[in-house]
């Protein structure tokens, strides 16, 4: 396994901020006891012109990426947030607009979820708030706080996942609940398909077909027609798969599509690798990578890279390393380690398609 030398790092943001306040340090005492701000997560705007983090301290930030970042001549390039979306709860989820567009601000919005709250929209270079809206359980009249998140293809929906729920959304109907919903739960769907139980954890939309991917903490996937508006394809469980055996797992919290839509690449918590499935040909197990070294209930994250005639697909471990695997599709079974490098002292989230 090649081992490269570390990349030369171009830019920056060093602290997110001093600290976040957690609470009192004793009984007696007055004084709020604070910890390390850190990113829970990051991502790329889908134009690549700026980063969208998300917090300990709960605020979403987006960075503005200098146009000259790949300069040599320039020096270490420093990131300041350009713009902050405050929330006064952990955000559980977020997403980009799919038409996100630095040059028209209009576009650059993002998708957002917190407990005891409708869901969000705000705009990402300003953070004012464009638009919300109720998802409420009709039984407690209580806000349900998505775990997941994902603007459909062409941007005019939104589908949400919660507990034993898939909702969809359409964005243009600010301040109304969902168009369509989608129990997963029930024993049977309308094809005779087993459901699933559990958090709707992860999603992920084929752009060709639209089909919807939904993984669960119950460890199972289900497959959805029309942008999770269609029929249910089909449920699958990835407990006691021969994948399951090597490198573990305790939940989805990440399902990735291929560029052709033909391989789904599934991620969770407490695991060693990442499973991929052939969902066209076969919708069977196809391989999985191994050492990936996320042994942790941090959701540590992994993108799918297509670049020329190959497919890379790129983690961050808990060991603070980057880890790439090449043309995994091609293999079956386990899947090694193609190339990786140091990338930081602590646990990494790598918006890998920077990278790529």
């Amino acid at each position: 396994m090649p081992i490269m030398n570390s990349p030369r790092c171009i830019a920056s943001t060093d602290k997110a901020s001093d600290g976040v306040e957690t609470g009192r340090d004793d009984k007696c005492s007055h004084t709020p006891e604070t910890r390390p701000n850190f990113y829970k997560e990051v991502q790329w705007s889908p134009d690549g012109t700026c980063l969208i983090t998300n917090s300990a301290d709960n605020n979403i930030r987006t960075y503005v990426v200098p146009p000259n970042l790949l300069d040599k001549s320039k020096q270490l390039h420093h990131l300041t947030p350009y713009a902050e979306i405050e929330s006064s709860e952990p955000v559980k989820s977020y997403d980009c607009y799919t038409g996100y567009s630095l040059a028209d601000p209009s576009t650059t919005l993002i998708l957002s979820s917190q407990r005891d709250h409708p869901i969000r929209l705000n705009n990402a270079l300003d953070g004012s708030k464009a638009a919300s809206y109720p998802l409420v359980n009709p039984m407690t009249e209580t806000f349900i706080s998505p775990h997941s998140l994902r603007f459909s293809c062409g941007g005019s929906k939104f589908v949400a996942g919660s507990e034993n729920l898939i909702s969809v959304f359409d964005v243009s109907r600010v301040g109304q609940g969902p168009v369509s919903y989608l129990p997963t739960s029930s024993k049977k769907g309308r094809d005779g398909v087993m459901g699933m139980k559990g958090i709707v954890s992860a999603l992920a939309i084929d752009e060709a077909t639209g089909m919807l991917a939904a993984g669960t903490f119950s460890r199972h996937v289900g497959l959805y027609d029309n942008n999770g508006q269609g029929e249910c394809i089909g449920v699958f469980c990835v407990e006691g798969t021969d994948a399951d055996k090597h490198i573990g797992g305790a939940g989805i919290t990440q399902v990735s599509w291929s560029e052709d839509g033909r391989y789904l690449y599934i991620a969770e918590r407490k695991s060693d690798g990442v499973m991929f499935y052939d969902i066209r040909k076969t919708g069977q197990l196809l391989g999985w990578l191994v050492g990936r070294n996320a042994k942790t209930n941090q959701r540590l994250g992994v993108d799918v890279v297509c670049s020329q005639n190959s497919t890379g697909v790129w983690a961050g471990g808990s060991d603070g390393r980057i880890r790439k695997w090449l043309n995994p599709q091609e293999q079956e079974g386990p899947v090694n380690v193609h190339m990786e490098f140091q990338g930081h002292d602590g646990t990494l989230h790598p918006p890998a398609r920077a990278i790529s």
